[in-house]
């Protein structure tokens, strides 16, 4: 597995809005770097591949570590959807579980490139019963 840099948590009010401030510098240092740890999993040879040669700054590439785990900073209680009027909210699973995730955004910055998706075809088909039937 390549060695990625660390993001350092000064890099986080950089590239995000999120406000950190109920956080320990502990808990920040260890979602960033789990996010690090995520990426040189996935990509790791890629990416330090890419960060080596210039074609991902490193700016770039720390504001993607930041953008994904700012996504947890942002939404602890992993709340999809919010009402108004006669209030309710909707929770994401995925959100709230604590899970990183990461957009084909997030990974066309970094490895240049988005890998396609497995899966199944998707279409409808006609059955009959009698022979000779489309």
């Amino acid at each position: 597995m390549a060695k990625l840099p660390d993001v350092p948590t000064d890099a986080i009010p950089k590239y995000s809005t999120a406000d950190t401030s109920d956080y320990s510098d502990e808990y920040l240092e260890g979602k960033l770097g789990e996010v690090v740890d995520q990426i040189a999993s996935r990509w790791g040879s890629i990416v330090a591949a890419r960060l080596a040669s210039g074609q991902l700054s490193e700016r770039l590439y720390q504001a993607v570590v930041v953008r994904v785990a700012s996504r947890e900073f942002r939404n602890t209680d992993g709340y999809q959807r919010e009402n108004e009027g006669q209030y309710g909210y909707e929770v994401s699973a995925l959100v709230a579980s604590g899970y990183l995730w990461f957009t084909d955004i997030d990974e066309k910055d970094l490895t240049g490139a988005v890998a396609p998706k497995k899966g199944g075809r998707v279409g409808t088909i006609t059955m009959s019963r009698q022979p000779g039937w489309p």
